[in-house]
């Protein structure tokens, strides 16, 4: 019973990691049809889906994908700065989108602006994960080398000397 349950889990912990791809395809999908590039009623024949979202359902599935790893691997602070950053520039690219649809401006190019988001938004998690553990590691030495010291008092012992030789 005890492996059935770690395959429920597994399963579980899955499912529950692949929720920021799904979110990248429903934000993706409703950019699109808020930018008037897709037809709402498309989304009734489930076959059309593959060939609509072109060549980001290979760039989603990809950091849905990268994500999913990360959570394994316990780096969430990365995989939730991802997330939250590839959703925040997808929300800037379709209105970017609209923008250029409603107004006219096909000047600005929002295609460089959303990858060097995504970019950015790797790095910074990447940033933040490494301050988070150095942080912890400092944190952790430090309360031990004040156990250390405090035991050392209870003892009696004079703290560790220096093993440097001293020149007269």
């Amino acid at each position: 019973m005890k492996y059935v349950w770690k395959a429920i889990w597994f399963i579980q912990a899955l499912i529950a990691r692949l929720i920021p791809m799904i979110l990248f395809f429903a934000a993706h999908a409703v950019g699109e049809v808020y930018s008037y590039n897709w037809n709402p009623l498309q989304f009734l024949d489930l076959k059309n889906l593959p060939g609509m979202y072109g060549s980001y359902l290979f760039l989603y599935g990809a950091l849905g994908l990268i994500i999913l790893i990360l959570f394994f691997m316990k780096l969430p602070i990365i995989a939730r700065v991802m997330t939250v950053g590839i959703l925040f520039s997808q929300l800037q690219f379709f209105l970017a989108r609209y923008d250029a649809y409603i107004y006219g401006n096909t000047d600005s190019n929002p295609y460089y602006r959303f990858y060097m988001s995504i970019l950015f938004s790797v790095i910074l998690g990447f940033v933040l994960q490494v301050m988070w553990r150095l942080i912890l590691q400092g944190l952790r030495q430090g309360r031990y080398k004040l156990t250390m010291s405090a035991a050392r008092r209870r003892q009696g012992k004079p703290a560790r000397k220096s093993t440097k030789k001293q020149s007269a």
